[in-house]
């Protein structure tokens, strides 16, 4: 008598080994790169019939059962880069991206960015037939775009007219997951098999939260990490990018504000029950006043500093400026008085200005001119900096920010006040930082988006 095979049993077994040969592939990668334990340990794994291969939102990691077991039973390290390669994605935040863009060249793009980490990283638990074919497109690519990013790699494309067609023919080369799950409007649905567990709403906003702030500690840990280990140079070099690249300028500049009392309502402390009651009992007669000051962060006393070295152009200048003065120019960005400092320093002090209201600032604006374009040294504006504090003039004296390309002769020790680079452009000559500055990069070609 013929035995009966019941289907539904099968596929359970089947998706209980893929989903066991996953795990252990996790935990695998768990071993060998212990520094992304966090970024590894989140995604969690289930079977979806509606993928072929592997595919993640951000929030899980689904996985086709006959993929997965087919590719470990042929190359294990084939299905362990896949693995690797989906979590970068999510470090690196790939799926969270504007719908609007060519969606075939990020899709590529993205794929290229990971893959060139994964072969960076010269572990042989990732080694894999096919790895070698990358090689002389990875090799050209890297010649022509730094830092070595999706973004990059992306406006690459773009600048060089790359097509659908184009894209294409080297697709194959970096495939290894399916990102049909990043456009919730793609052909792909986001899976609704498999139980209630898949049908959980994922929360975009939250999701992106999440793994920023994997991102940027990862981007902090990876500075304690040997420089021996395997990928933690590249992974730390991308990470420093995108974390920069992602960086308000609005939250940066919010560094330098202070505490202080301004002349506002403080609704957090006002008792509207005994003010309303004393209305009605007493007429016109409130029986407590609202308080009219309240705490507040906002700008008070600090320095711009504006480097007239021939390198850093006038229009880059004046975008600074305006974007800087924008953000100061908000409601409650100032105090009712206030004390700026805008000074223009090549290797000396060109001109130095002062600011105690928003007319005198908007007319520096407007008629601005720079001086200098001699050879860039910082130190006489530090030292012009701690001439004011000790001669006193400064209530609330927050920092100095220094716009600049960053070729200079830095202060040997720190100063008493908080200081910030801004930066011209990714560079990877630059000097370094001190270590006790606050630094932050503007890219030329994209100052004015940037800071729109």
């Amino acid at each position: 008598m013929a035995e009966k095979f019941d289907i539904a049993e099968i596929k359970r077994r089947l998706d209980s080994v893929a989903k066991d040969i996953l795990n252990i592939t996790k935990s695998r990668m768990l071993v060998n790169f212990r520094f992304l334990d966090t970024a590894i340990g989140r995604l969690d794994v289930l079977n979806e019939d509606l993928i072929f291969q592997l595919a993640t939102n951000g929030q899980r990691l689904y996985f086709c059962s006959q993929y997965v077991i087919e590719e470990y039973q042929k190359e294990p390290q084939a299905l362990n880069r896949a693995y690797m390669h989906a979590v970068l994605h999510c470090i690196f935040r790939h799926m969270f991206v504007s719908p609007d863009v060519n969606r075939e060249l990020w899709n590529i793009s993205a794929d290229i960015a990971v893959e060139n980490i994964l072969s960076q990283m010269n572990s042989p638990e990732l080694e894999c037939n096919g790895v070698q074919y990358q090689d002389k497109m990875l090799n050209m690519l890297r010649s022509e775009i730094k830092p070595f990013t999706a973004e990059r790699i992306y406006r690459y494309f773009l600048d060089k007219n790359y097509g659908n067609d184009e894209a294409e023919k080297i697709r194959d080369y970096f495939y290894r997951d399916n990102h049909g799950l990043w456009w919730p409007d793609d052909e792909v649905e986001p899976p609704e098999s498999g139980g209630e567990e898949n049908r959980q709403p994922v929360d975009i906003d939250e999701l992106m939260k999440e793994w920023e702030e994997i991102s940027r500690k990862l981007d902090v840990d990876l500075e304690t990490v040997s420089k021996d280990q395997d990928g933690a140079k590249d992974i730390t070099q991308s990470l420093k990018e995108l974390n920069r690249d992602k960086y308000d300028y609005r939250e940066f500049l919010r560094k330098f504000s202070v505490r202080g009392e301004d002349l506002l309502i403080n609704d957090e402390e006002f008792d509207y029950i005994y003010y309303t009651y004393g209305l009605t009992k007493y007429g016109n007669m409130p029986l407590v006043e609202p308080l009219e000051y309240k705490d507040t962060e906002k700008i008070c006393d600090f320095v711009v500093a504006i480097d007239t070295s021939g390198s850093v152009k006038g229009e880059l200048v004046q975008k600074f400026l305006e974007k800087t003065y924008s953000i100061l120019m908000c409601e409650e960005s100032f105090f009712k008085k206030i004390n700026m400092r805008i000074i223009q320093c090549d290797d000396k002090i060109e001109e130095e200005t002062l600011i105690t209201n928003k007319d005198e600032f908007d007319k520096y604006i407007r008629n601005m001119k720079l001086k200098g374009f001699g050879g860039t040294d910082f130190r006489p504006v530090f030292k012009r900096v701690c001439e004011l504090i000790e001669a006193k003039e400064f209530k609330k004296f927050k920092g100095l920010i220094y716009f600049t390309d960053g070729y200079g002769i830095y202060p040997e020790k720190k100063p008493p006040f908080e200081a910030a680079f801004i930066y011209l452009g990714y560079d990877t000559e630059r000097p370094k930082t001190p270590a006790w500055a606050i630094k932050l990069v503007l890219e030329k070609d994209k100052l004015a988006e940037e800071l729109k």
